[in-house]
């Protein structure tokens, strides 16, 4: 049997909270690392109606596209799914459609594709390339949402190095804090890198 916490059962409850917090009906947001789409889905429930709002949905891998496309398409309409846009890219680059400053929230889920090659996960120097350029797209007060899984190799690599490039940035400009579970060994951490709305 599974125990179950109210605040927040996992690391996905955490990141969804926050999620929710930010973005609104309208926004446009980007899934850098749609795997099987479930954190797309989210993002397409809390921002997209038939004439408003943007998903764009990124991964590597032909296998991530197609797995997030019939996800979405047994649970959105027609309509909403034509303001879903499905690129398969390397994340450490998105597509010149996208222009600097329009971006609400950009969300990775890093590691391997759940239920496929555990040998492919995402790698620290893409990912470290990625945030340079996802910085650049965020609207004022938009978000990073990096979910990090130090329980392999390469994934521990990752979040140690984007911990530390996160506590480099200026703290004028960026707000960046690191959600760890202390009590359960290897788990997934949340990493959310908040840029500034401005002086008031």
């Amino acid at each position: 049997m599974r125990h179950s916490f109210p605040l927040f059962q996992s690391h996905l409850d955490l990141a969804h909270h926050y999620w929710q917090q930010n973005v609104q009906i309208g926004d446009r947001v980007i899934d850098a690392t749609c795997g099987n789409g479930h954190d797309t889905l989210k993002l397409c429930q809390l921002t997209l109606s038939i004439d408003k709002g943007k998903v764009y949905a990124i991964d590597i891998q032909s296998q991530a596209i197609e797995s997030t496309r019939i996800f979405l398409g047994t649970h959105l309409s027609l309509d909403l799914m034509k303001r879903v846009e499905l690129q398969q890219y390397c994340h450490s680059s998105f597509p010149d459609a996208i222009l600097p400053g329009s971006i609400k929230l950009i969300v990775y889920n890093l590691g391997y594709l759940p239920g496929g090659n555990k040998a492919h996960t995402t790698q620290l120097e893409t990912t470290l390339k990625s945030l340079n350029q996802a910085q650049k797209l965020l609207t004022q007060g938009g978000i990073i949402s990096v979910t990090c899984y130090p329980g392999h190799p390469e994934g521990a690599k990752e979040q140690e190095a984007l911990v530390a490039y996160a506590s480099h940035l200026s703290p004028r400009e960026w707000s960046c804090c690191q959600h760890v579970w202390l009590n359960r060994s290897q788990a997934p951490s949340l990493l959310l890198i908040q840029k500034s709305m401005g002086m008031k």
